[in-house]
């Protein structure tokens, strides 16, 4: 059975589901496999990224290109 077929499936069991815990139960499944690797990062990691975002958002960086020719004699 592929994968779409057992979502199907499973769509079709949740619709039938009447206890409100088993749905309770459920979604904390279904959010604790939605964790997004960003919010496993340490605050100062965080700040980090943010810092550098800005930085590219305001043409603050090095390109890749750049980067490249600078360190072939390495490569």
């Amino acid at each position: 059975m592929n994968l779409e077929t057992r979502k199907y499936q499973f769509i079709q069991e949740l619709v039938k589901v009447e206890d409100e815990r088993i749905l309770e139960k459920l979604e904390l499944v279904l959010k604790a496999n939605q964790s997004d690797w960003f919010d496993e990062l340490s605050d100062s990691e965080k700040a980090e990224i943010h810092i550098g975002l800005d930085q590219a958002e305001k043409g603050e960086f090095t390109s890749h290109e750049d980067v490249m020719k600078r360190f072939t004699k390495w490569h």
